[in-house]
């Protein structure tokens, strides 16, 4: 558990200092912020610009989008698009995970959650800005048609004790690392205590 702890800790550092963006880290709000939803889900609708917003990639993105300054237990956030608009499926097996995750004395907190089309562009928007080019920029952010959060499918969790508890017993709740360099993105890859698929080497990859 230590040696995983020391890894995690290196992992979360290099990637922070290799891009700062929010989550994983074109446009005003529009109609793109609606495309995530899909069969069997309903998706929160999204409008002008309201609660909290920023700029991001040069794009103004807000609370509608799934943006949030900071991490907040799901269940400060839970009406939120961010949460609101996770499959619900997922939503339920992360609210599962955080709340033994706190019977441990672990505080897990969604860093982000759903994602509209225009944040998840800005996002990459921002990477491409940070990195130089576009293939550096998808090894840590995904395109808005390859995205899970936009397809609200995935959640990134903090901090670190939080991700680490997760590395260790999130696959007894379904859920499982996607990216070998974000110690914090999880998603719905298996059943309740079965095996995670192969972790991919980074977003790039899928």
């Amino acid at each position: 558990m230590q040696k995983s702890r020391l890894h995690l800790i290196a992992t979360v550092v290099v990637a922070c200092a290799a891009l700062t963006v929010a989550g994983c880290a074109a446009a005003s709000i529009s109609a793109d912020g609606r495309a995530g939803a899909r069969a069997g889900r309903t998706t929160v609708s999204v409008g002008p610009p309201s609660g909290e917003s920023a700029e991001v990639g040069g794009h103004t993105v807000s609370t509608a989008d799934g943006y949030a300054a900071d991490g907040a237990p799901m269940s400060e956030i839970a009406d939120t698009p961010a949460i609101a608009n996770l499959d619900a499926d997922l939503r339920h097996a992360v609210a599962r995970a955080t709340e033994a995750a706190a019977a441990d004395g672990v505080e897990v907190r969604i860093n982000s959650g759903w994602r509209s089309r225009a944040y998840q562009q800005a996002l990459l928007d921002q990477g491409v800005e940070e990195h130089g080019s576009l293939e550096e920029a998808r090894r840590w952010v995904n395109t808005p048609d390859r995205s899970s959060h936009v397809q609200g499918r995935a959640a990134d969790v903090g901090a670190i004790d939080a991700a680490a508890w997760m590395q260790e017993h999130g696959r007894q709740f379904g859920l499982c690392q996607t990216y070998e360099n974000e110690s914090w993105h999880y998603e719905l890859a298996t059943t309740a205590g079965g095996e995670c698929p192969p972790i991919r080497r980074d977003s790039s990859a899928g």
